[in-house]
């Protein structure tokens, strides 16, 4: 049967005929249908009660019309193992990371992207370029646009916060990147994104190992209004105060790689969150001697960083009917009060996660007390909280 476009009867269509403008027609029609399927007809506005059979994703082996698991369906898998330094005097984190990443997907892949949210802060990312000044933007402290009666505006926290950026060399430092045999590893950089060409195709069921050095400058959390940095206590007894260093977004983490979108290629702007891989951390953290850590996963060395009295406390605390202190009130207050030249390494592991963070301060209050949720996988937990007074 023949096409019909406006008043003309025209041939049926072939696209290897296709003239380039006319093909391109075509995809913006395609285009153009695809949107007004969700567009109310009356108005220029969209019908939000629509019915969306015509716009939702097509079934297939990976996704079924539920949007549930296919038969086929697979999900990438990503192991770090990391070997942390906090530098407190310099609000500095050093760290060594090894990666192994097991390609599950059907395709071949021969490069990986990395997420490096700490770039945000550079003053040339893309989030500090595309802020409107008086506009939505990034999270954090307010500017005001003038009209003819007001002038524009600048709060006295955004002052402080462009200050701080000024002062300071912010985000990733990456070096060393290599494969598991020594051999450096080509890197492209782009915002806070970066790109690791492979030696070798990675080929579906294989994976790869390569590791690299990164560091950066934290951020004072409330000059610059981040989700994660640190937090100044000038008034402690201790002189210069204490700090606590609250770890998020802190590593490059691998893009995930999806049967719908392949390589996630979106910028961090400061806002949302982006879908990581689930896999298992082996980290270490080594920070000040008198400092308490709380972080994703299970400790496995308390016997070398907690005292024996924290050691019985903790275990009394796994059937308490009441939160049972670990570091009581007064025992934080007397601890912020000095500091020390030592330094302790708390060893974590988490299996089957999808993110990892952490915490440390010598500031910390610690309570736990036990709960039994049920279920088969992990039918015991440790609650617990960790706070300054």
């Amino acid at each position: 049967m023949p096409a019909v476009l406006s008043r003309l009867v025209l041939p049926p269509l072939s696209l290897s005929s296709l003239p380039v403008l006319s093909l391109l027609a075509v995809l913006f029609c395609s285009s153009f249908a695809a949107e007004s399927a969700i567009r109310q007809t009356k108005g220029d506005y969209e019908d939000k009660f629509r019915q969306l059979d015509e716009v939702l994703p097509t079934p297939n082996i990976y996704r079924n019309a539920a949007g549930e698991p296919g038969q086929q369906y697979w999900q990438q898998q990503v192991d770090y193992k990391m070997d942390v330094v906090l530098d407190e005097a310099q609000r500095r984190l050093s760290t060594k990371q090894q990666i192994r990443y097991k390609n599950n997907s059907p395709y071949t892949l021969k490069y990986l992207w990395l997420h490096l949210d700490q770039n945000i802060f550079k003053n040339d990312s893309m989030a500090e370029m595309s802020t409107d000044f008086g506009g939505i933007g990034r999270r954090g402290p307010e500017t005001s646009v003038g009209d003819g009666e007001i002038t524009a505006r600048l709060s006295l926290e955004e002052l402080r916060r462009q200050q701080f950026m000024a002062d300071n060399e912010l985000g990733f430092q990456v070096s060393n990147v290599k494969s598991s045999a020594g051999k450096a590893l080509p890197v492209t950089v782009v915002g806070t994104l970066m790109r690791i060409d492979l030696e070798t195709p990675l080929k579906p069921g294989q994976q790869v190992d390569f590791s690299l050095d990164f560091a950066f400058n934290i951020v004072e959390e409330d000059a610059v209004s981040a989700r994660a940095g640190y937090e100044h206590f000038p008034d402690d007894a201790r002189e210069g105060g204490n700090d606590i260093f609250l770890l998020a977004q802190w590593f490059p983490r691998l893009v995930a790689y999806t049967d719908y979108e392949a390589w996630a290629n979106k910028e961090f702007l400061g806002r949302g969150e982006f879908t990581l891989e689930f896999g298992d951390y082996d980290v270490k953290l080594t920070v000040p001697g008198d400092h308490i850590v709380s972080s994703t996963g299970e400790l496995q060395n308390s016997s070398k960083v907690l005292s024996r009295e924290q050691l019985n406390r903790l275990e009394q605390a796994k059937t308490a009917k009441r939160p049972v202190f670990i570091v009581t009130e007064q025992e934080a207050l007397e601890n912020e009060k000095e500091g020390t030249d030592s330094s302790k390494t708390w060893h974590f592991k988490a299996k089957n996660v999808r993110d990892f963070a952490w915490a440390s301060s010598r500031k910390f209050i610690w309570d736990a007390k036990g709960y039994q949720q049920g279920g088969s996988e992990q039918p015991f937990v440790m609650a617990m909280s960790f706070y300054p007074k």
